[in-house]
């Protein structure tokens, strides 16, 4: 599907909720960086899992594992992420008057080119379980593209910009349009369940979104 068949929305706005300035402009530069100089990248991220992907042509992008499944594998970047979730969490209560579940099941990033697409999925089936997700490269314009996409709505990629939506349902990134960026399009991916729920299916591996 094209970005441009996406934008055109066909049934009502799925739940969500857009939080502006969660991080600032100087604390995105540094968190920017410090997850590019992480060492742990991999090139072969996939917004479904590998069998469904099948290895496709540009249907990969490089992914940080930065928590998942109650195991730690870049403790500093947990950490991190970790005081951002209770940022948010302050901001669904106070605003919104939501409880958000109280596990993180993961912490993954992304980052996308011109280059990198994805497909649209469900990060957990589970219909208790929220997505956090962060938009976290500190310069962005937004005809570059790279909006997100939740059902047929679209959302604007915006620096330091964090939605929050059910996690059963179905979303993607948009495609970057510029093919000159000499920055990436960065994403964070935060899972929140009732811990000890099991899907039917293993969750994407995508956190893109």
């Amino acid at each position: 599907m094209s970005d441009s068949a996406r934008t055109v929305e066909k049934s009502s706005t799925p739940e969500h909720y857009v939080f502006d300035g969660v991080i600032t402009v100087n604390e995105l530069l540094w968190i920017y960086h410090k997850l590019l100089s992480t060492n742990s990248w991999t090139l072969l991220r996939a917004s479904k899992l590998p069998a469904a992907a099948s290895f496709r042509p540009f249907m990969n992008y490089p992914g940080l594992v930065i928590e998942n499944d109650g195991r730690i594998y870049l403790e500093f970047l947990s950490g991190y992420f970790r005081s951002v979730v209770f940022r948010v969490r302050d901001l669904m209560k106070k605003l919104n008057g939501t409880a958000l579940p109280p596990n993180i099941r993961r912490i993954h990033a992304g980052a996308k080119s011109s280059f990198s697409k994805t497909e649209f999925h469900v990060d957990l089936k589970d219909e208790t379980a929220w997505t956090i997700l962060g938009f976290v490269s500190p310069v962005w314009n937004a005809a570059d593209g790279g909006e997100f996409f939740l059902g047929d709505h679209k959302i604007e990629y915006k620096s330091g910009r964090f939605i929050v939506f059910p996690s059963h349902i179905r979303h993607d990134g948009g495609f970057v349009k510029n093919e000159k960026l000499n920055y990436w399009r960065v994403a964070i991916n935060i899972i929140l369940d009732h811990g000890g729920i099991e899907d039917a299916d293993e969750p994407g591996q995508g956190p893109d979104s």
